[in-house]
């Protein structure tokens, strides 16, 4: 009996059927330590090893796993574990570790085994804390880096065919990914790989060895700020679709990886992000500043530039994907949203900055806007609660006075008792996030919308254009413009505006749909109304439109269902004081969303 152990990817013990083996989570530690360290190990040294602090106690606990992992493994002839009373010692012939594979391979498959290593990470649940545990593993971690890298250069002088320009492309991705600063990587990558497979990569003069100048001026901490591409399929779909929408991807990584504007996350990595539930999450784990999401509809390939820092979106495109031409155009393609990229990242140089000094403040923002996905009062007042613990990390932070004015503005509209000060509140945070940042749109934005409420819709429409001006590719700004815009009284201009904020961000939260069915509604749209409705992940907040689109269609017993859930939320509505607060510009909007309502029943 053999027993396999994982440390790439995850840490695990199987045997010889595949099958997991349950083994306390430091008997695993305990296995890779030892088969790395490929001696025996006194008992009392591997003890304060695993249970650093209290040396009583972890002989004990070393006692109990021991004992745990034996049992585990007692069909195994021999213990994977042996020795004196004194020391211990693996037993490498019941026991195999996926690292073996590097040390059996030679040439192009030991690259690749290696760039396996470095890609998937070292037994990626233990390297945090200052422990010596955590240091052995990021110690690991730095060698095969190390050995990558050395193997890296020896592969390049060896002859070139398709398998070693695609494994040397790979780890060069890789170690820049690992040491964004080592330029002697990067140049060999825009110099001697991209021309063997005619990939795109910065014009440098051959007879030079010096790295290209930076585009832009790097952070003040010398740290290019971090750049994640996530791919727009998987691999096997991208094959199985045709679909060159992956590589054109691919090569953007390449020229992004020369270019020393930004650090690019490895391939691998960016394949997990873009699999995983929680993007957000791991894209602060990896303190990625810019998201290029991109997404595969038929011929087309759309991508956009998310700024995480303030969840926005900066830049969008949509290029088609004609299959018959775009290996000759592959180039030309990702070279321009390079260019594109690389304008963004230098108009935002100085927030890239401020996040590095104060990450803090950025990742409270984050996780109130996080929060607002779900239209509810709840939401809404713990989103607030986020945006001014951000304030108590960075006084002044444009983003986070925004986003309090922006739950201001929402509970308005949620309670519906119209409340002013809520709205008065609102206006003076927006005007606050504008005087400390003047170039913010989101600043702009929420002032618009704390305006239209108040009735000042020129006012509205005025602030919104500055946004859009600023911004425009920001969706929420275009959506807010919209519903400005359905307000006055100009629903067919706000359906488009609506339309375009989707194409932008198409997995949008739940307030585009409800702008979307409101210019529905006052177009005579009913169906199309309540088509939007049911695209929220919450309509509750839309019962009140959703009550009077199915009034206005005759199906009272569907309006009385909604009228009744309105009511349910909020006991004490009044229809006639709701009308006198909704800023209309025109009396037949009111008087059109009057008629639905007392169809409906309210």
């Amino acid at each position: 009996m053999t027993f396999h152990l994982t440390t790439l990817g995850s840490c695990a013990l199987y045997d010889e059927k595949g099958d997991r083996v349950n083994v306390p989570r430091q008997a695993l530690l305990m296995l890779a330590y030892l088969h790395d360290c490929r001696q025996s190990m006194p008992r009392k040294d591997l003890a304060a090893f695993l249970w650093p602090g209290n040396l009583q106690a972890a002989g004990a606990n070393l006692r109990s796993t021991l004992l745990r992992l034996a049992t585990a493994t007692s069909e195994s002839p021999k213990p994977l574990i042996g020795g004196v009373a004194t020391n211990l010692t693996l037993n490498f012939d019941a026991l195999r570790c996926d690292l073996d594979t590097i040390e059996s391979t030679s040439g192009v498959a030991k690259l690749s085994a290696l760039a396996n290593a470095v890609a998937k990470n070292f037994l990626p649940a233990y390297g945090n804390g200052s422990g010596a545990a955590a240091v052995w593993v990021r110690d690991v971690r730095a060698r095969l880096a190390g050995e990558l890298r050395a193997e890296f250069f020896k592969t390049m002088n060896q002859p070139s065919s398709p398998q070693y320009r695609g494994e040397l492309k790979r780890a060069a991705m890789l170690l820049l990914d690992w040491d964004q600063t080592d330029d002697e990587v990067r140049v060999a990558l825009g110099e001697k790989i991209t021309s063997y497979i005619q990939l795109i990569g910065e014009t440098k003069d051959p007879n030079s060895s010096h790295p290209v100048q930076d585009t832009i001026p790097i952070a003040a901490d010398n740290q290019m700020p971090r750049i994640a591409l996530l791919p727009p399929e998987t691999l096997e779909d991208s094959e199985r679709a045709g679909s060159v929408a992956n590589a054109v991807i691919e090569d953007l990584t390449i020229s992004l990886c020369v270019d020393r504007s930004v650090s690019v996350v490895a391939p691998y990595t960016a394949e997990q992000i873009r699999s995983s539930n929680d993007k957000a999450g791991l894209l602060r784990q990896h303190n990625v500043v810019y998201a290029l999401d991109t997404k595969r509809t038929g011929d087309s390939l759309f991508a956009q530039l998310i700024f995480m820092p303030r969840d926005e979106i900066v830049w969008a495109t949509r290029v088609q994907l004609d299959n018959a031409a775009i290996t000759e155009h592959r180039n030309a393609i990702a070279t321009a949203i390079q260019n594109s990229i690389i304008e963004r990242v230098g108009a935002f140089h100085h927030i890239v900055s401020d996040f590095s000094c104060k990450p803090q403040a950025y990742f409270a923002y984050l996780e109130g806007v996080k929060c607002l996905s779900r239209l509810n009062l709840q939401n809404v007042r713990r989103a607030r609660r986020h945006f001014k613990e951000a304030l108590e990390h960075e006084r002044g932070f444009a983003a986070a006075l925004a986003g309090i004015a922006r739950t201001l503005t929402m509970e308005w509209v949620l309670t519906a008792r119209g409340d002013g000060d809520l709205l008065h509140q609102a206006e003076k945070m927006a005007a606050d996030a504008i005087r400390g940042d003047s170039q913010f749109a989101g600043g702009f934005k929420e002032i618009g919308v704390a305006r239209l409420y108040r009735g000042n819709i020129d006012g509205s429409l005025e602030a919104l254009s500055n946004a859009e001006d600023l911004s425009p590719h920001y969706a929420d700004v275009i959506c807010s413009h919209a519903d400005c815009l359905t307000h006055g009284a100009n629903p067919k201009a706000a359906l488009a505006k609506v339309s375009t904020a989707l194409d932008l961000n198409p997995l949008a939260p739940d307030y585009y749909y409800w702008t979307a069915a409101g210019a529905s509604y006052f177009l005579g749209e009913y169906a199309e109304a309540l088509s939007y409705l049911d695209r929220m992940r919450d309509a509750g907040p839309a019962s009140r439109l959703a009550a009077a689109s199915w009034a206005m269609l005759g199906n009272l017993s569907k309006a009385k269902a909604y009228r009744l859930r309105a009511l349910r939320d909020n006991p004490n509505f009044d229809l006639e004081a709701w009308l006198s607060m909704i800023p209309n510009k025109e009396k037949w909007q009111t008087e059109h969303y009057r008629e639905g309502l007392l169809k409906a029943g309210f």
